[in-house]
């Protein structure tokens, strides 16, 4: 009876061990429209408590329980450290990919490379942006446990902030999503002379809408090496980029007036990390 008991036992913890180590790498094109598409492939790799996003040669890598999350470029092999929750334009770059929208079940079902999935969709108001974010949410796919559970760790970080995610998480993995951003319309203020507010007006008429489309190609559960989510020890740091020195990185060109632009991102709902500079000697991104 002991050596059956303690058989089962070890064979229990071993199942444990490896239900909890599993991870799950989800593979995404990533389309950026703003007058113009760019395409990206993405990659975004979830494990515990920890989340890796990799699209081209920018990686960025999310340890909630440190409190951190690093932005690496592959070219220039240098990395900056920025706390998570992020502060200032980083946590902007998480704003306008519309990770704060309050998301709610619509009536649509679709199938994304082969997951069967439900619409989600949600507005808001941000700044002087509109944002509007659709998804289509797979539940019966692998890895959802580990992903579900990694968005509500990510959640319970958030709570409190300005970041914090409004309503219920949705059980599943995105597979596909929409985020679309356009000015909001100016409503002069009183006082305001119908001069200034047709010159206003007329210079936000020509900022094109923006828009992210997240598909995913392929969802997979593997055990991910440990050093998946460490910087490499090639990297170097160097001092942290001045907000006007960002200003002028592709990544975060001006759209509209007080709006930041980051790179291609995740979807929404999926890991988000602030978006990578291309080189920050001078990264996420959901």
């Amino acid at each position: 009876m002991k050596s059956g008991f303690t058989a089962a036992t070890a064979l229990a913890i071993a199942i444990a061990a490896t239900t909890a180590s599993a991870g799950v790498v989800i593979s995404q094109q990533v389309s950026f429209n703003q007058a113009g598409e760019r395409k990206t492939d993405q990659t975004v790799m979830v494990q515990g408590h920890k989340q890796k996003i990799i699209a081209g040669d920018r990686e960025s890598i999310t340890d909630l329980d440190a409190g951190k999350t690093y932005i690496l470029a592959a070219k220039s092999k240098t990395f900056i450290e920025i706390p998570f929750p992020p502060t200032g334009m980083f946590a902007m770059a998480m704003v306008v990919q519309g990770s704060t929208v309050e998301l709610k079940k619509s009536g649509g079902t679709h199938q994304v490379a082969g997951y069967a999935c439900q619409d989600y969709t949600g507005a808001a108001l941000i700044g002087r942006s509109n944002l509007d974010v659709t998804q289509c949410v797979a539940r019966d796919v692998p890895g959802t446990r580990e992903f579900v559970e990694f968005q509500k760790a990510m959640a319970d970080k958030l709570k409190g902030k300005p970041l914090a995610r409004k309503g219920e998480i949705p059980d599943g993995i995105p597979v596909s999503s929409t985020v679309t951003r356009t000015v909001a319309p100016f409503t002069p203020p009183p006082g305001f002379s119908p001069e200034r507010a047709a010159k206003i007006k007329a210079m936000m008429a020509k900022y094109k809408p923006v828009t992210i489309n997240t598909t995913v190609s392929k969802i997979e559960v593997k055990d991910l090496p440990a050093d998946t989510f460490v910087v490499p020890a090639i990297y170097r740091k160097p001092e942290m980029p001045t907000a006007p020195q960002l200003k002028q990185l592709p990544q975060f060109k001006k759209s509209a007036p007080g709006i930041v632009t980051p790179g291609p991102a995740p979807a929404a709902g999926a890991p988000a990390a602030p978006a990578a500079p291309a080189a920050p000697a001078a990264p996420g991104a959901h």
